[in-house]
């Protein structure tokens, strides 16, 4: 008889390691334009780093939770909630309590027996409807539309792909999450953009970040350039990119649950 292939069963623990991982791998991932990262570390004036670098861990068990909760809405708003609470403030400006959010969301939908990145996402964002957002998020998450968010995911899918291609090329790891990122900036209509620094900041981001994509990514010397230029831009402006920040996140994590070993079933 044919043996079949599908992705192996996976534990709420391992989720949660899944989802921490990819929480870290962003806030590492080096030069993030208008983010924090490994430089931002070195600013003793600022403390958004040093507190990202202890959030993800401190994530864990409300994300297992989340994982576990499966079609409980009850127990997994809780977890949703106390995610969002691990992080501070400075963090969330930067939008790292949504990111913390979807990925509880995400964690529950592949506990709920989701096959692929784009059924996780359906999942999650089914679930979504159903619980209220505790506090008041940074990016004005309550103000963002139903469809905006489904066309956010859908971005990832796409640039999901976009990564893995980049890889099979052999280009290096970090400068394919750097384009991928770059990618979600070009094509993300950022509600925070928008609302603290107006429409036309919103242009200037996705411009210039199609303009390093279209010089050849982060990986060649023109992409380099046009990439600090980026960056000193936002900086001058005090621009943060934060739903596409969230929105590597929630990829990072896709990524990483999707391209779990198979296991083999007659």
């Amino acid at each position: 008889m044919p043996t079949h292939t599908q992705l192996a069963p996976i534990a709420p623990d391992d989720l949660a390691d899944l989802a921490v991982a990819a929480f870290t791998r962003e806030v590492f991932l080096t030069p993030k334009p208008g983010l924090p990262d490994c430089r931002t570390a070195q600013t003793p004036a600022n403390s958004v780093f040093s507190s990202l670098v202890d959030v993800g861990v401190s994530l864990h068990g409300t994300l297992g939770e989340a994982a576990e909760a499966g079609a409980d809405i009850a127990r997994l708003s809780a977890a949703c909630h106390a995610a969002q609470d691990h992080v501070p403030y400075t963090a969330s400006l930067h939008g790292y309590d949504v990111a913390a959010r979807a990925l509880c969301l995400l964690a529950a939908a592949w506990a709920q027996g989701a096959a692929t990145p784009h059924d996780a996402c359906t999942r999650a964002l089914g679930l979504g409807e159903r619980i209220e957002p505790s506090g008041d998020f940074q990016d004005s998450y309550r103000l963002v539309p139903n469809h905006v968010k489904r066309h956010g995911l859908a971005t990832v899918e796409g640039t999901l792909s976009a990564l893995r291609a980049a890889r099979a090329q052999g280009i290096a790891e970090d400068t394919a999450q750097l384009d991928a990122l770059l990618t979600l900036m070009a094509a993300t209509d950022d509600a925070r953009v928008v609302r603290d620094k107006g429409p036309l900041a919103l242009r200037m981001v996705r411009q210039d970040a199609t303009a390093v994509l279209a010089a050849g990514g982060t990986g060649t010397p023109d992409g380099r350039r046009l990439l600090a230029e980026l960056e000193e831009q936002l900086t001058r402006y005090g621009i943060c990119p934060a739903t596409s920040g969230a929105l590597l996140t929630v990829l990072l994590f896709l990524d990483s649950v999707s391209n779990r070993p198979l296991a083999a079933a007659a």
